[in-house]
């Protein structure tokens, strides 16, 4: 007696249950991409608590995403679930600079490894939106800290010559990378050496000021 009938009915009560949990992991990770970006703003704006509250929204959606593909792991490394770890790491990444603390590696925020070396690249221009807005604040110190960090990811990306990663596009986030760092670098050169000239010809204008009201006297 044949058992095909069965059989195909198996596989598709098998196909329903994991269309479902597509489904929900695609609806997670897009609120993990929009709880990320929520907080990567917030901190653009000197708003910590709301970021810190986006990002633990973020990660509790993360972990549902990853608890729900646990029969299903392929799905961990599909498009929409690596650009939520994506979103994710980059995000935290940028909350620890701010914060004044070490980078956490990828075990740390539980992401895979490649979607955290894919998340570098959009760190390193979150980073130039920083140093744009503490050149503007005159925070110069906070500037130069972030002009750093960008030179030091964009020398640690290129030690990356992997096809698996390479594939995906990385090669080029190496190539914005650069960009940015020279770009961003020129530019907080030549506003640190304005602020310098600035200052010693205040400091000039004062000693001036100064020896003619004495003359004065």
């Amino acid at each position: 007696m044949f058992n095909m009938r069965d059989i195909v009915l198996e596989i598709i009560r098998e196909l329903d249950e994991r269309d479902k949990v597509r489904e929900r992991v695609l609806s997670l990770s897009r609120d993990v991409v929009r709880y990320s970006g929520f907080a990567i703003r917030s901190m653009q704006r000197g708003k910590m608590d709301d970021a810190e509250e986006n990002l633990r929204k973020a990660k509790k959606c993360l972990e549902e995403m990853v608890s729900v593909a646990e029969r299903y792991v392929d799905f961990i490394f599909k498009g929409f679930a690596s650009t939520a770890f994506q979103e994710y790491a980059e995000a935290c990444l940028l909350h620890s600079f701010m914060k004044g603390e070490r980078m956490p590696s990828p075990k740390e925020l539980n992401v895979p490894n490649v979607s955290y070396l894919m998340a570098l690249g959009d760190f390193v221009g979150e980073l130039r939106r920083s140093v744009l807005i503490s050149m503007k604040e005159k925070r110069f110190g906070d500037a130069e800290r972030a002009v750093n960090l960008m030179e030091e990811i964009y020398l640690s990306m290129m030690l990356i010559d992997h096809p698996e990663v390479i594939a995906l596009g990385f090669k080029h986030k190496c190539d914005v990378a650069r960009s940015l760092l020279e770009k961003t670098r020129a530019e907080f050169l030549l506003v640190l050496q304005e602020e310098r000239l600035t200052r010693k010809l205040e400091e000039f204008m004062k000693q001036l000021g100064w020896k003619k009201n004495e003359v004065q006297h």
